[in-house]
């Protein structure tokens, strides 16, 4: 009778573990089959930026995407306000908009226009 709840111990055990492990694979492999698209009409913003062409380099941190721009004058801050930054900090050839969480996608996203 003691062996069986050695056995049983021993089930129980193995199967946790393959369970973690199958959590830690999913978790880690989530975002690699995850195709970049945020929910804001980038077209949109583009024109609010001075088009694609206006636009030299795009950048973004975990609240923030920053662009550097060819024509300051362009730029069009209350539609940009309007499509969702929450902040706009201009600096002498960049602008910084606050998105929040989905800075990386609309980052990924205006990359794709200007590659």
């Amino acid at each position: 009778m003691d062996i069986e709840y050695i056995f049983i111990a021993i089930v129980i055990v193995v199967a946790l573990v393959l369970l973690y492990l199958g959590f830690v694979h999913l978790i880690k492999n989530k975002r690699l089959n995850q195709e970049f698209q945020s929910t804001l009409p980038i077209q949109e913003l583009l024109e609010a930026l001075g088009g694609s062409q206006n636009l030299k380099e795009v950048r973004h941190t975990a609240s923030k995407v920053t662009v550097v721009l060819g024509d300051q004058q362009l730029i069009d801050i209350d539609k940009i306000k309007s499509l969702g930054a929450s902040g706009i900090v201009e600096g002498p050839t960049s602008l910084a908009m606050i998105f929040g969480k989905q800075s990386e996608s609309i980052a990924a996203d205006l990359k794709r226009f200007i590659a």
